[in-house]
């Protein structure tokens, strides 16, 4: 029985053969026209056409087609100087056009040779191409539970005390007996195990990371000794991170919550620009049945009015079109830092190594042939994307907060507020400042005004929509843009948020004490740019300071 994607793919297929015999006449006609015109602006439509069609057979896996194809395009291309005089090369152009009229009554390659791969038990590379909500490596940070292995009773219930601050549920074991005991009655997210002893007597930890990954138990390991010896075993052993003390908690959190994709809570995003409108009808129902979500354009000029609404993880680009090449749009999407760190990939029926340099010297990252199997295409995209969106991460977050940084959310309230103009549908603004942060450093010193930052920034992260964003503006100060939002929706909302805050006890040195802030909220209904709206929240900010802080005030 034909899987759903056979089917559809089988359409594209079907509708192809209906149309194979009209399409390759139309072709005959133009080369005869070519022949009789004898003029270039002719014979250059011949090649692109010859060019498209090769494409879009390999694609469908139209193999004799393609081949064909081939044979007449590498023939132009081997005799481009002469092509100025089209009789010098007509006799063998009408060779290959006979053996090309053959095709038609050629049938393609059985799609089920191709989805083989696909078939078979669904690689984990697709399987991860879209991190749906059902993902099991997709959880909130609420569902994160980490078993901590550590023979230091004390080091590790401190790290358990400091991870369960962040929202994790925690539990702490003294040996790998313990845990191996525990596991028949709990189960655990993750294990961090503490490497305490020289690599020569640590095997039995490496094989207990074994079986733990292989009961779907990620696996951290904190250790001591910075060397390749240890670093290899832990990556045999499928060890997910290695880390060395002292642990940075921040940076520990922030690797849990990356290792769940606790921040990634969509599925992935592919722009698709192809010209032949099978063709990328075709991709994009292969890319949705991985749960991919594919804006498909046929015109390169659709591309920036896509971009507004629509941020991809990659671009998936053709590099031959009519009037703009692929090439040309590489270079444009490059021109805006926003999207240096997102992979373009272009799908080509041109295998020549210039063309594949061009490609790389216009910022393209990979070429990938149209004639390549669906399951690979999937997999070199699956690669990409988790390579690329690791990088944005880094690139675009707070390295101490885990928030936007400056840059990035100066940019997504830009982006927002043009959307809103544009939908007419209002963005709220809040700007966020810690009471007495200085008071804080102070008495605490900068460990515990630290820890006050990521825990509020966390918090914030917690407690917003996924089309809202939450950035570190500077020093102790935060900003929130909600979209689509109402101001008294949002005062309350950050009163609940305020009030969540105050309740955190943060422990230093024995010492605990809790902290609060100020918040000033403006709405885009009132202010058309963006510097005019965060002066308006950072008025109410101070308002909310000035009436005795720990509050927050509504832009008038």
């Amino acid at each position: 029985m034909p899987s759903i994607l056979e089917q559809k793919l089988n359409e594209f297929r079907d509708v192809f053969s209906q149309e194979l015999n009209a399409t390759l006449s139309d072709l005959l006609d133009l080369w005869k026209n070519t022949k009789a015109s004898g003029e270039m602006a002719d014979l250059k439509t011949f090649r692109f056409e010859i060019h498209s069609l090769k494409g879009s057979s390999g694609t469908l896996n139209f193999s004799n087609l393609s081949d064909a194809l081939n044979k007449i395009e590498n023939h132009l291309a081997a005799n481009e100087t002469h092509l100025s005089e089209i009789t010098s090369i007509s006799s063998q152009v009408d060779l290959l056009m006979v053996e090309l009229m053959r095709c038609k009554e050629l049938s393609p390659t059985p799609l089920l040779e191709i989805f083989v791969p696909v078939q078979q038990s669904r690689s984990l590379a697709v399987q991860k191409l879209t991190p749906s909500t059902n993902d099991i490596s997709l959880k909130s940070h609420r569902d994160i539970s980490i078993a901590i292995v550590d023979n230091d009773d004390a080091a590790g219930m401190l790290l358990s005390r400091l991870l369960t601050t962040f929202g994790f549920v925690c539990s702490h074991f003294s040996s790998i007996n313990e845990l191996n005991k525990a596991l028949s009655k709990q189960s655990f997210s993750i294990a961090i195990l503490d490497l305490s002893e020289p690599v020569c007597a640590s095997s039995e930890m490496f094989s207990f990371a074994t079986s733990l990954q292989r009961q779907k138990i990620d696996v951290f390991i904190i250790s001591s000794f910075d060397t390749f010896e240890a670093r290899l075993l832990a990556i045999r052993a499928k060890v997910c991170d290695y880390l060395l003390k002292p642990v940075n908690i921040t940076n520990l959190v922030t690797k849990v919550r990356k290792n769940f994709k606790v921040d990634l809570v969509r599925p992935y995003r592919i722009l698709l620009l192809d010209d032949q409108l099978e063709v990328g009808n075709f991709y994009k129902t292969l890319l949705e049945t991985q749960g991919i979500e594919v804006i498909a354009l046929t015109q390169a000029e659709q591309i920036m009015a896509a971009l507004e609404s629509f941020p991809p993880d990659i671009f998936l680009l053709d590099m031959h079109m009519p009037d703009v090449s692929g090439l040309e749009v590489a270079k444009l999407i490059r021109q805006q830092s926003k999207y240096d760190y997102v992979p373009i990939i272009f799908l080509t029926a041109d295998n020549d190594i210039n063309t594949k340099l061009l490609a790389l010297e216009c910022g393209a990252d990979d070429v990938i042939p149209k004639q390549t199997a669906p399951d690979l295409i999937l997999q070199q995209l699956d690669s990409r994307i988790q390579r690329s969106q690791q990088v944005r991460y880094l690139a675009s977050r707070d390295s101490l907060t885990g928030v936007l940084n400056h840059g990035q959310i100066m940019d997504a309230a830009a982006h927002a507020l043009r959307l809103a103009a544009r939908h007419i549908k209002p963005v709220v603004l809040v700007m966020i400042d810690l009471d007495y942060f200085k008071h804080v450093n102070d008495s605490y010193g900068h460990m515990g005004g630290d820890k006050v930052l990521v825990s509020l920034g966390q918090l914030l992260l917690q407690s917003v929509r996924e089309t809202d964003f939450v950035g570190r503006y500077g020093g102790e100060e935060f900003m929130i843009v909600f979209s689509d939002a109402d101001c008294e929706v949002i005062e309350n909302k950050m009163e609940s948020i305020l009030a969540a805050f105050r309740h955190i006890d943060f422990n230093v040195n024995e010492q605990v004490f809790n902290c609060n802030f100020s918040a000033g909220l403006a709405s885009s209904e009132n202010y058309d740019k963006l510097s005019e709206l965060i002066a308006a929240a950072d008025a109410a900010l101070y308002q909310a300071k000035a009436a005795g802080r720990n509050q927050i005030f509504c832009d008038n």
